[in-house]
């Protein structure tokens, strides 16, 4: 699997032109991986739980929410640090049937950011 991401990145680097901000950094622990900037792990949960659960690390965080959906296909939730800086949300399901949570901080993605804020999520979970 490791393997394939990387494959695919490279070829995206390539056909691209964008090597750094495109592309990102990929890092396969445990089922968590950062990709262009966002930073993906998947549960077998539900989508419903996730997306409380990132409403809940937010507010415990005293981060402001700025937009929210949720349905049954899917939910996305926008929230801002104290700094301003943005959260962006994404839940889905995938091709396991697992429900899969991506998070970037920032415009660009900041990765620390992104890890930390997932690893508090996690306890939740």
């Amino acid at each position: 699997m490791r393997l394939k991401i990387l494959i695919g990145s490279f070829l995206m680097m390539l056909s691209g032109g964008c090597t750094v901000i495109g592309v990102g950094a990929v890092s396969a622990i445990g089922g968590t991986y950062y990709l262009s900037g966002e930073i993906k792990a998947s549960y077998p949960v539900s989508i419903y739980h996730l997306y409380e659960v990132s409403l809940y690390t937010f507010q415990e965080e005293g981060m402001k929410v700025l937009s929210k959906k949720n349905t049954k296909a899917d939910a996305d939730i926008q929230a801002q640090y104290h700094d301003e800086t943005e959260v962006k949300v994404h839940i889905y399901y995938n091709k396991k049937g697992l429900a899969t949570l991506g998070i970037r901080v920032g415009a660009i993605g900041d990765e620390k950011r992104s890890r930390e804020l997932l690893k508090k999520m996690e306890r939740y979970i």
